[in-house]
């Protein structure tokens, strides 16, 4: 049921391509063609969920999700029409390849081939996904599924609020809806969602390296992101943290864009990015205001304050689902990180030295274990880095190097959850620091290759790189 579980998200991922194909034109280059096929991934599975909670909202049943899709590519393609984006002999540029590249693309196939039976294997050994995703989300996509109209019934208060009533709905939602399309509760639907997410990041990341830095570059990251076994993990978990993962990614990309190219568009899209975050996990609810203000103050410097319009109206259909969502389920406007935690509390936390302590010493722990390497990555990409050399300023835009404060800032509240958390802090630290890490791994690791000097530049073993987008 692998490939009928793919089937059934493929017209709400053509769909996505198409939406952003539609509204960021690009130059023909081969790598946005195949970035916008990548970030049109969490697009059309984002605004899929968000359409097909609607459904359940405002009619009775359930079906319909299939038909959603298709609708939503049916407009998707009208537009693409008549805007004549739609071009079958359109020329596409790649870069020369070297025997260098030739090399590196090998060991990308490789290295494909480990994830791809990691995922297969977890699948079949273990259906259900780790006991978060039994207990939380897909939980709640069978409640939801098995109560029909009474779908509402799913999110009781008199179930354990540890069950994260408050939660939010992309992946539920599309677990249903592709439920609701085979006929059956088909094991293989959730499992298929989280690979998407997965692939999807490393092509972004991929994408991007290659079309504003070198083949090289991209490859590299690639080839570390694909062989994190954290990653490959957390996948098979079938939880919401992948999809977190790939928003922030995704957001950090569009923007990187933006300022580069200074389409609106892209703006808009990111938006909806960081939008489908806060849809997708409650961490991301504090990444969107972060975006939000950070947006603000960038284009306050370049004095385009007005455009941040464009990034408010592309969170509008995520944002408007969780205010719904919110105001629907009495239930999910609780928290079980300040329920019962009071000011007196939350003060008591703040002021004690020992917390911060602790807490700086489990990070700075978890950072050098990062992505549960047999060895520390972090150290490797140290080293590496002292090798390659930094680029130089002048070769940097100046929003490249600003950007890093989004993952920073997140960080910063990450650190700020723990030090004011009701839980015991080791046994919170414990079960979660390495999620959260995760969800800013990948987007790391793209500002890290932003910063590192190319192969291409600091070994001069091929042409000298290229030095920005082309």
């Amino acid at each position: 049921m692998i490939l009928e579980s793919f089937l059934t998200f493929l017209p709400a991922l053509l769909a996505g391509f198409g939406l952003v194909h539609l509204l960021w034109e690009s130059r023909g280059n081969g790598w946005t063609l195949a970035l916008k096929l990548f970030l049109g991934v969490g697009l059309g599975l984002g605004i899929t969920s968000c359409l097909y909670f609607f459904r359940l909202v405002f009619f009775p049943g359930q079906s319909g999700y299939l038909f959603i899709e298709l609708g939503f590519l049916g407009i998707v393609l009208i537009a693409l029409i008549l805007r004549k984006r739609i071009s079958l002999v359109a020329p596409l540029r790649f870069p020369s390849f070297s025997w260098a590249h030739l090399f590196l693309t090998l060991g990308i196939l490789l290295v494909l081939y480990s994830p791809m039976s990691f995922s297969l294997a977890m699948v079949r050994n273990s259906p259900h996904g780790d006991y978060d995703a039994q207990a939380i989300w897909n939980l709640r996509a069978r409640s939801i599924y098995r109560l029909g109209d009474a779908w509402e019934n799913a999110f009781s208060p008199e179930i354990n609020r540890n069950f994260h009533m408050d939660y939010p709905l992309l992946i539920p939602m599309n677990v249903v809806g592709g439920w609701n399309t085979l006929g059956s509760e088909v094991l293989r639907v959730p499992a298929m969602q989280s690979m998407l997410f997965m692939y999807a990041a490393a092509g972004v990341l991929f994408c991007l390296l290659a079309y504003t830095r070198t083949i090289s570059q991209a490859s590299i990251a690639l080839i570390i992101l694909l062989t994190t076994p954290l990653l490959l993990l957390m996948t098979s978990f079938q939880t919401s943290d992948i999809a977190v993962t790939y928003y922030f990614l995704s957001t950090t990309t569009l923007l990187i864009l933006f300022f580069i190219e200074e389409k609106p568009q892209l703006l808009f899209l990111a938006g909806m990015m960081a939008s489908f975050s806060a849809w997708s996990k409650n961490e991301g609810i504090p990444f969107l205001i972060l975006t939000v203000l950070f947006v603000i103050w960038m284009l306050k410097k370049y004095g385009r304050l007005i455009q941040i319009r464009d990034f408010l109206y592309g969170s509008f259909l995520p944002v408007a689902s969780i205010l719904i969502f919110k105001i629907r389920i009495p239930v999910s406007q609780s928290n079980d990180l300040f329920a019962g935690n009071g000011f007196m509390a939350i003060l008591s936390k703040v002021s004690d030295p020992s917390r911060y302590v602790s807490i700086i010493t489990r990070l700075a722990s978890e950072i050098y274990h990062l992505g549960e390497w047999q060895f520390s990555i972090v150290v490797i990409l140290l080293v590496y880095g002292l090798l390659m050399g930094l680029k130089k300023k002048s070769e940097l835009h100046k929003f490249e190097r600003l950007i890093i404060l989004l993952p920073l800032t997140q960080l910063a509240v990450y650190f700020g959850i723990y030090l004011v958390t009701p839980y015991e802090l080791e046994w919170h630290m414990n079960y979660s620091m390495s999620r959260l890490l995760l969800h800013l791994f990948p987007t790391a690791l793209l500002l890290y290759f932003f910063f590192i000097n190319p192969p291409e530049d600091a070994l001069g073993l091929i042409p000298k790189a290229r030095k920005g987008v082309q």
